[in-house]
């Protein structure tokens, strides 16, 4: 349909608006279970503290960045860190928010019910940047291809449940979303001005903040802008020397940024070392940011590209499901292999491919431990754009079958494509709604591993001096607001930060162990698995059911467990203690 269409067309559109209001509305106010996302929770917990102090104190102690600022004979206490780990744009969009909800920003669940107020308020900034991000999809769309391509994309991006589910989990993927969008809809303005031979600095200096946006939001965005860069040199007409334009944003951001951390902690690289460190190595990010005593890894070629192999076998393997099961996104390889007519949609496809070469690289090197769900997985992100042509290449091979009727003739194949696309939702979706209809405010949430009703107790079983160590510090201190140490790898180096610690008036008062560090695919693995050294806490709750105890050695101060979450195992069993909090003596709520 034309864009001036009216009638029929109007009333369309005017339906498509009604259904994503009301699906951002069932994924905030009835299907919402809370935040999802481990980063989301970080980011949550450095957006309050940035609303409370207004500096950027974070509550999640990495071991990492811990002995970085000792290294800098900084002082560091677990009370007051310093945030040198998470990228800074979208805790401070949320701190805006927060500053306005003083009354909120601590979780009980006794007076404001189960679902946290703060989690809600970061669903409505995730599906706004969704609603964004459909917009953006279909004026780029629109702008190489025309009104039937462009409502085949919006509708599959609608339809998409992983893309809503993503939205409001918290992650900091669900703001790169809209932005890796508007990039891509900027690139496809500044190669329609180019090939119709008008000048296109402005726009490539929008693309370039957008860039620097990019960065400051996820540090793996690193791979996109990267790719939009060589992109924009490659297949951009006059393009080599617009790409220096582009580049200037992103490198003023990170030197910023670079600058600020050798501040904090002496080294303009920050907690971020670890992140770089791991896609040159072979150990995981994860362990990397637990290691308090860390040095710097051997890079072993032949085991990295072994990594990198084994990545991409089980990436690829899997990039349905990464790319939301959305099939029109999925065709893409397809028009990688077609010749457009137009030149700026052939000039925005081969960006899109590299952007995607340069992903696929990244995530290679890096690995996603939680697959298409892991907070670091951007294939997703490049769904839209990649849905905008797999869209154009589907009405292309359906136009070349005769198909009487001119209805199936222009829309057989994409209904089929997007039915399949819904299904998913089709699924999920009246099971969550059928539950938060009646439930409300008691839906079920994501256990597990979390469960926000039961760790805001901490809160009250601890002083204000006090801090904790878990194998979950994110969801710890988002809902039980208190400062929280990721496990550390190595249990030596348990005695040095508690004495450190200590000296500067903070008191470590247990561990709070949860299904982060139990989840393994055989018992083995607890054994010689990344929290191989504390294997005595993780089975300990659960083997309590059996009366079978795994006493810590006695010069563990720890024993004392606190039932946070437990399960009945039989008739004549006690509780699996599912999660559990060990302290050091008798506790009691604090009124």
């Amino acid at each position: 349909m034309s864009p001036n269409s009216s009638g029929p067309g109007a009333l369309l559109r005017l339906v498509f608006y009604a259904a994503a209001f009301v699906m951002a509305l069932l994924h905030v106010f009835v299907t919402f279970r809370g935040l999802s996302s481990a980063e989301g929770m970080n980011q949550a917990q450095v957006a309050r503290q940035l609303a409370r102090t207004g500096s950027y104190q974070t509550r999640v102690v990495q071991p990492y960045a811990w002995a970085q600022l000792e290294a800098a004979e900084k002082q560091p206490t677990p009370l007051a860190m310093p945030e040198t780990v998470q990228p800074p744009l979208q805790p401070l969009l949320w701190s805006v928010a927060f500053r306005f909800l003083k009354t909120w920003q601590v979780y009980d669940p006794v007076q404001g019910g189960a679902i946290f107020m703060l989690d809600r308020v970061i669903a409505c900034f995730g599906v706004a940047w969704y609603l964004l991000t459909i917009f953006f999809t279909h004026g780029a769309a629109r702008r190489l291809f025309d009104e039937q391509v462009a409502a085949i994309a919006a509708i599959a991006l609608l339809v998409c449940e992983p893309a809503w589910e993503l939205m409001v989990s918290g992650s900091p993927r669900a703001m790169l979303l809209p932005l890796f969008a508007l990039a891509f809809r900027l690139y496809a303005a500044a190669a329609g001005r180019a090939a119709e031979n008008r000048g296109s600095l402005m726009v490539q200096a929008l693309l370039g903040i957008v860039c620097a946006f990019m960065v400051l939001t996820h540090w793996m965005a690193l791979w996109l802008v990267l790719g939009i860069l060589i992109g924009v040199a490659a297949f951009l007409p006059r393009g080599r020397a617009g790409v220096i334009l582009v580049a200037l944003f992103p490198a003023l951001a990170l030197v910023a940024w670079g600058w600020w951390h050798a501040q904090l902690c002496g080294d303009p690289l920050g907690g971020i070392k670890a992140l770089l460190q791991a896609q040159s190595s072979a150990v995981a990010h994860d362990s990397l940011l637990r290691d308090f005593s860390p040095s710097v890894p051997l890079l072993q070629v032949d085991d990295l590209l072994r990594r990198v192999g084994l990545g991409w076998q089980e990436q690829l393997g899997h990039l349905y499901a990464h790319l939301g099961y959305v099939v029109p996104a999925l065709l893409f390889f397809i028009a990688l292999m077609h010749r457009f007519r137009k030149a700026d949609a052939a000039s925005a496809r081969w960006l899109l491919a590299v952007v995607f070469a340069c992903t696929a690289l990244g995530m290679g090197l890096l690995g996603l431990v939680g697959q298409e769900k892991d907070d670091n997985a951007l294939y997703l992100v490049l769904m839209p754009a990649m849905t905008t042509f797999g869209s154009a290449i589907l009405v292309v091979l359906w136009s070349r079958f005769q198909i009487s009727g001119e209805f199936m003739a222009r829309w057989g194949a994409p209904i089929a494509a997007l039915f399949i696309t819904a299904l998913p939702l089709a699924v999920n979706l009246p099971v969550l709604m059928k539950f938060g209809l009646t439930m409300g405010g008691k839906i079920p949430p994501h256990w597990p591993p979390f469960l926000p009703e039961r760790v805001f107790l901490v809160r009250l079983l601890t002083e204000k001096n006090e801090f904790i160590i878990s194998d979950s510090p994110a969801f710890v201190a988002w809902y039980a607001d208190v400062p929280c140490v990721n496990l550390p790898v190595q249990r030596a180096d348990l005695e040095l930060m508690k004495t450190k610690a200590e000296e500067r008036g903070a008191k470590l008062a247990g561990f709070i162990m949860t299904p982060v560090s139990a989840k393994v695919e055989r018992i083995t693995d607890l054994y010689t698995g990344p929290y191989s050294e504390w294997r005595d806490l993780i089975m300990r709750g659960p083997m309590l059911a059996f009366d079978k105890d795994f006493v810590p050695s006695p010069e563990f101060p720890f024993k004392i467990p606190i039932p946070l979450v437990g399960t009945p195992i039989g008739d004549k069993e006690n509780l699996s203690l599912s999660m559990v909090f060990y302290t050091d003596k008798a506790r009691t709520i604090r009124k």
